[in-house]
């Protein structure tokens, strides 16, 4: 009997939808009709380059991080170099980053994990941790096989403003959603795996930042000349 080609609809045409008819493509058989849906009449999604005062800019997502949570090529180098992209990364620059508050700009402090501080005192500029609110009460965070959302751990253990003003803007722009609604498995598992052993949320991120070190000069972000809808069109690579 004559096996029929696989037909396969992606529906929507963000990255996420674009990046799995990709892999797609790779894994099934050559005969495989592929076709991506998406109702905006646009494709990228998240990802749009445009112009704003004669210069390119990003209106969507400006960057991507380089090393995945294990310190691995991340997911996104991983689809640059898929798509012959490679050579296009760049590592953007920048003299101090800063958050809008109260009408002015505040710089961001050092020493948190995608905005969940490790050190109180020095984020006491942008946000007024709870006082005494994380306390140590003899078991570690999270449960062996439990999850929570990064938004509701931090706000029990640091208060609102640390998550309105710090982790909504850091993590929220990674992930294009809330802290209330983000899984801390899944967007911060180095966070998650020192949860539940720490029984503070402060010793927490100290642990996941002391387990996680990066080489010295090492980027952390990337993205692509061009702008990052350059990922939409590809590169040739197939």
């Amino acid at each position: 009997m004559t096996r029929q080609p696989w037909r396969v609809a992606v529906v929507g045409g963000g990255i996420a939808g674009l990046a799995a008819a990709v892999r797609l493509r790779d894994r099934a058989p050559a005969d495989t009709e592929i076709t991506v849906y998406e109702q905006s009449g646009a494709l990228g999604g998240k990802l749009r380059t445009g112009e704003l005062a004669g210069q390119p800019v990003e209106f969507g997502a400006e960057s991507f991080l380089m090393r995945d949570p294990t310190g691995a090529e991340s997911a996104a180098v991983g689809l640059a170099r898929r798509l012959g992209l490679a050579e296009r990364i760049v590592h953007p620059t920048v003299g101090q980053a800063a958050l809008v508050i109260d009408g002015g700009l505040r710089p961001i402090p050092g020493g948190t994990l995608v905005g969940v501080p490790g050190d109180l005192d020095r984020v006491a500029t942008v946000a007024r941790p709870a006082a005494d609110a994380d306390i140590d009460n003899g078991r570690p965070l999270v449960g062996p096989d439990a999850d929570v959302a990064v938004g509701a751990l931090v706000r029990s253990r640091f208060g609102d403003e640390v998550v309105e003003r710090l982790v909504d803007p850091m993590l929220g722009g990674v992930y294009a959603g809330r802290a209330d609604d983000l899984s801390l498995v899944t967007t911060m598992p180095a966070l998650a795996r020192a949860a539940r052993v720490e029984h503070t949320l402060v010793d927490a991120v100290r642990a996941a930042q002391a387990a996680a070190p990066r080489a010295p000069g090492a980027p952390v972000f990337g993205t692509l000349t061009g702008g990052l809808s350059t990922l939409v069109g590809g590169g040739g690579g197939g």
